[in-house]
């Protein structure tokens, strides 16, 4: 049996392997173009790629809502041909004679499918981890890969790095095949939480988001073929891809029991501000500091919400795949109306004489302030909603507290149970189990009472064992007495 080292290792080589090989893919269009502008290569390969990012999102939360794709049964081998394909055929040019439409289109779709897939394959993993402290340290360790591998690779030129990105998804590729048969997946399959306030706080975070991820795309079309090109064309994508990875390190160390990528938008909406209402007035001035700055913060909300996907779908028990995918899906889907917005913007600067500068700066900054807005109102509201219901229980709570009656074991358990919930962080399903075992319960009890399969009973066991500290059901059923 391999040591939890080892699979830490390997866990955080192969997703930043795995990371690696789809972002030069995405930077390169599969290897086939070294020529970029600002962080897209070419919207021939973007838009289909784009597309077939939504339509296989569509498609896996689809069979997670039929019940059709089970925890942990997503291959990878589907994504990692695609790959393959789209840098052999680029390193070996079998299909250079085809119109560059044709081909951009055809390793767009190949790497669009790819990079969904796969990043659900892996995050799937992380959600599994029974030490979410390991698995953050994996994301963050692999991101921390993908920031050193995916700058060299490029200076290699087109074969060179196709081959290399090809090594990278094939050792990726195993590591995540032995990793796979080394964990026990949980059975999360529900779309969303039953919470109305968790529904609202993923609502707000997908926001986010999506309304930023919009606004890059804005800012990359409107600018194209102008004389602002500067803005996104002097960004060198090494700069604000080290800097997101930093400034995510320092964001999963200060939060890592509950990333918030509301949190970071909220922090990082004042610099985007400042930038786009600078636009207008020293636009040339601050050449490729606007795309820099813009670019970092879109990089440094994704990479946290990896984080928070996988946080999210431990502490709600929902389907990771269906997070994973509304995230990728939700992106892609939102920086094709940025794109289409940016050259919307761009045709009417032309046309009617109008600032291009002003117009993109109008354009970032209402949808910016507008998600604000809303992150900062609903939770009120919601907040009032629960204050309500807690009033409208309230005389029936009363009536109960009437009734003197003593206070039974259970009742002691349940107390101790629900202390150590709280202090430790467990889950909903966590906090029934250790119920169970607390009164002393077998795994195979507690199997057969909640209806799920030994191995997401003892998933559920050894987590709740690392979020504790103990090492035995005993040594369990004593910090739960102790608190009592």
């Amino acid at each position: 049996m391999p040591s939890k080292r080892a699979c830490t290792i390997a866990g955080t080589v192969g997703f930043g392997l795995c990371k690696t090989a789809v972002s030069v893919a995405y930077m390169t269009a599969m290897g086939s173009v070294f020529s970029t502008v600002g962080f897209v290569s070419e919207l021939d390969f973007m838009i289909p790629m784009l597309v077939s990012s939504i339509l296989t999102s569509a498609a896996i939360v689809t069979l997670v809502a039929f019940r059709k794709l089970s925890t942990g049964s997503l291959s990878q081998a589907p994504a990692v041909l695609a790959l393959l394909l789209g840098f052999l055929l680029s390193a070996t040019g079998v299909l250079s004679s085809l119109p560059g439409t044709v081909l951009g289109a055809l390793h767009g779709v190949l790497c669009g499918f790819a990079l969904t897939v796969l990043n659900a394959v892996w995050l799937e993993l992380f959600i599994a981890e029974a030490d979410s402290r390991c698995a953050v340290g994996q994301i963050v360790g692999g991101l921390a890969i993908q920031c050193v591998l995916s700058s060299l690779l490029p200076l290699l030129g087109p074969l060179g790095s196709s081959l290399l990105s090809i090594a990278a998804i094939s050792l990726s590729a195993l590591l995540l095949g032995w990793l796979k048969r080394r964990v026990s997946f949980p059975a999360n399959d529900d779309l969303l939480p039953r919470s109305r306030t968790d529904k609202l706080m993923l609502a707000q975070s997908y926001l986010c988001l999506f309304v930023l991820v919009g606004v890059v795309g804005i800012l990359h079309t409107a600018v194209l073929g102008s004389q602002s090109e500067h803005l996104v064309g002097d960004v060198s994508m090494w700069m604000p891809l080290v800097a997101a990875t930093i400034i995510t390190a320092l964001v999963a160390g200060l939060t890592i029991r509950r990333p918030d990528p509301t949190a970071v938008y909220k922090g990082s909406l004042p610099a985007m501000l400042v930038i786009l209402s600078l636009l207008p007035f020293l636009g040339h001035a601050l050449g490729g500091l606007a795309g820099l700055v813009m670019i970092t913060c879109y990089d440094v909300c994704g990479m946290v919400f990896l984080l928070f996907i996988v946080d999210r779908a431990r502490a709600l028990d929902v389907s990771g795949y269906a997070l994973s995918s509304v995230y990728f899906g939700g992106s892609s889907l939102f920086l094709i109306i940025g794109l289409g917005l940016g050259g919307l913007l761009r045709t009417l600067s032309a046309d009617y004489g109008l600032s291009l500068l002003t117009l993109l700066a109008f354009a970032a900054i209402y949808p910016l302030a507008a998600a604000l807005i809303m992150v900062l109102k609903k939770p009120r509201a919601s907040s009032a909603v629960q204050q309500a219901e807690s009033a409208q229980q309230q005389p029936a709570d009363g009536d109960e507290k009437e009734a003197p009656s003593a206070q039974t074991v259970d009742d002691m358990l349940a107390t101790g149970v629900d202390d150590i919930a709280e202090r430790y962080g467990l889950t909903k399903r966590e906090r029934e189990i250790l119920g169970y075992l607390a009164r002393g319960r077998s795994a195979k009890y507690i199997s057969d009472t909640l209806v799920i399969s030994d191995n997401t009973t003892w998933a559920h066991i050894k987590r709740i064992y690392a979020k504790t500290g103990v090492h035995s059901k005993q040594e369990l059923m004593s910090l739960v007495e102790h608190q009592s």
